[in-house]
């Protein structure tokens, strides 16, 4: 039994790049919010670190998530180049490499995968213990069922106090992650991941601010829960997808400015169909409002994206919020907005003001040599920036950064820099139920209106298990927010102003430490140093703190 087994491993790992599937999970995605799923953020880091050594060709690393399927593709490919002698991998990338194979191929021993020359290679597993805590499997049919738990503690410590009532203590935070998911067949997969926490000590309100709240059980101990969950089918010419997800289009690592992963998953419909080198994705989503008066609010995208000569990356993306209806000439997945616009939502008379709110960007990634990557974006939310570019209602954003694997020839090390402005009045939108937002989190990037945000961080692997991080960030925000929008009495001819008024800045400087055993557990611990100046843009607010994070994962069993 063992060895038919073994056989027909061997047999499903020499089609993967020919056939659609071979385990029942991979049209399942990997999802992007680390704190619903384990052992994602490793994935994509690795990922990435790949493309940008180019022992990975280009992929659409601007339009995510990817599946399980495309991971182990990518994963199998960097392993039978390496075994052919084209590539060479540090030992702590071989085995990470191995450890996130045997992750995802599901299995907890690999007996030979076959390389290009028609030869076998072994690829052995780091990880011993079981994946699932239960699995059903036939000859067309897969289901599991996965349990992990953790445990987190942040501490808020703050001296130099010129506010009242700073924000101080120790919260702890209990979380269980139910995973159930499975596939029948090549073209029909689901998925449910649930995080449901229970959080006790001095409560941070910036904390999942958004997530359901189970009010019945609440005294001291307070609930939150998030989940994603969707069905997904493979049809010949494209994916369709149906339910719960997040989204991230653009090139940034640190965030993105049109959909990023920030707000909670949103109820969706989405299709995305890829023709080499171009990958094209369309989605219409439910947004949710915290407002009493905001019922029926709605977004609709469309993406493409493509990888040209393996160095260069362009993408050019498009949506639009709309609400107080229902709106089918949205659903289109080839129109475009810009023009749509203006007859569908004008032609309406039950939408006030100025119509429905359309955003677009431009993100480009160029490699000009191996481990070095320039990239950017440029939003534009409303108005005329070549007409008249101070004008109040030019709305926009820009984003760029440079990502440097192995710099200085220093093996196992990664080093991102990242910078971001959004301008006063972007994001916002005369009529409330168009504001840019999702419960009350930005879709585009998490500083919202009137700020701009640095972002540097070095990461040093020291074995294929810990890695040691170090980062700075400086975020500065005007008056401005993304709940208000420009003055109706203000002159016609206003301009808007880079960081308006009185600006509130908060530099941090932290340094953390990760021993990540893929498929087992994660142990995660950092230490912040932040100031904060002109709190709630007021003249002489100021603020300094230390926090502290610790956090343990693992799976149930390992």
């Amino acid at each position: 039994m063992i060895v038919l087994r073994n056989l027909l491993i061997t047999y499903l790992a020499m089609l993967l790049l020919a056939s659609p599937l071979t385990e029942a999970s991979s049209l399942i995605n990997v999802p992007l919010n680390p704190d619903i799923s384990d052992f994602n953020r490793e994935t994509y880091r690795f990922v990435h670190r790949l493309l940008n050594k180019r022992v990975l060709p280009g992929i659409r690393r601007g339009s995510l998530p990817l599946t399980r399927k495309q991971v182990v593709s990518y994963l199998l490919e960097v392993h039978r180049k390496q075994e052919n002698g084209e590539i060479e991998l540090s030992a702590i990338d071989q085995a990470r490499l191995n450890a996130l194979l045997a992750f995802y191929r599901e299995v907890r021993e690999f007996p030979k995968i076959a390389t290009e020359n028609g030869g076998t290679a072994t690829i052995q597993s780091q990880s011993n213990g079981r994946l699932h805590v239960m699995t059903m499997a036939g000859e067309d049919y897969r289901f599991s069922f996965d349990l992990r738990a953790s445990q987190r503690t942040i501490t808020h410590l703050v001296d130099n106090i010129s506010r009242e009532q700073p924000v101080e203590g120790n919260m702890f935070v209990t979380t269980i992650y139910p995973h159930l998911y499975g596939q029948v067949g090549e073209t029909f997969a689901f998925t449910t991941d649930i995080a449901h926490r229970f959080v006790y000590g001095e409560i941070f309100e910036d904390f999942f601010p958004d997530e359901t709240k189970i009010r019945q059980l609440e005294g001291n101990l307070k609930n939150r829960t998030a989940i994603n969950g969707y069905m997904k089918f493979d049809l010949p010419w494209l994916e369709l997808q149906l339910g719960q997800e997040t989204l991230q289009w653009g090139p940034g690592y640190h965030d993105s400015l049109l959909i990023s992963k920030n707000p909670l998953a949103m109820d969706m419909i989405k299709l995305q169909a890829t023709y080499d080198p171009v990958t094209f994705t369309a989605f219409t989503g439910v947004l949710e409002d915290m407002a009493e008066d905001i019922n029926d609010k709605y977004i609709s995208g469309h993406r493409v994206e493509g990888y040209f000569w393996n160095r260069f990356g362009f993408g050019l993306s498009e949506v639009v919020v709309y609400g107080s209806r229902f709106e089918p000439g949205y659903l289109n997945p080839v129109n475009i907005y810009l023009i749509n616009e203006q007859p569908i939502s004008r032609a309406d008379g039950r939408v006030p003001g100025s119509g429905d709110n359309v955003l677009m960007s431009v993100d480009m990634r160029l490699r000009p040599i191996d481990n070095f990557e320039i990239y950017g974006e440029l939003m534009v939310d409303d108005g005329n920036p070549a007409a008249n570019f101070k004008h109040w209602d030019t709305k926009f954003g820009i984003l760029g950064g440079i990502y440097l694997t192995d710099p200085f020839g220093i093996r196992d090390t990664d080093f991102h820099a990242e910078y971001a402005f959004i301008n006063q009045y972007a994001y916002t939108h005369v009529n409330p139920v168009n504001v840019y937002k999702h419960f009350t989190t930005p879709i585009g990037h998490q500083i919202g209106s009137d700020a701009d945000n640095l972002w540097l961080e070095l990461r040093r692997r020291w074995t294929d298990k810990l890695e040691t991080v170090f980062g700075y960030e400086l975020e500065r925000h005007g008056t401005g927010n993304i709940d208000k929008e420009h003055p109706p009495d203000a002159p016609k001819d206003d301009v808007w102003t880079p960081l308006s008024g009185i600006t509130q800045s908060e530099h941090r400087v932290s340094v953390g430490a990760n021993w990540v055993v893929i498929g087992r557990y994660s142990i995660y611990a950092e230490w912040t140093r932040v100031w904060r100046r002109n709190l709630g843009n007021r003249l002489d607010v100021h603020e300094n703190a230390n926090e502290i994070e610790a956090k343990f994962l693992s799976r149930i069993p390992w």
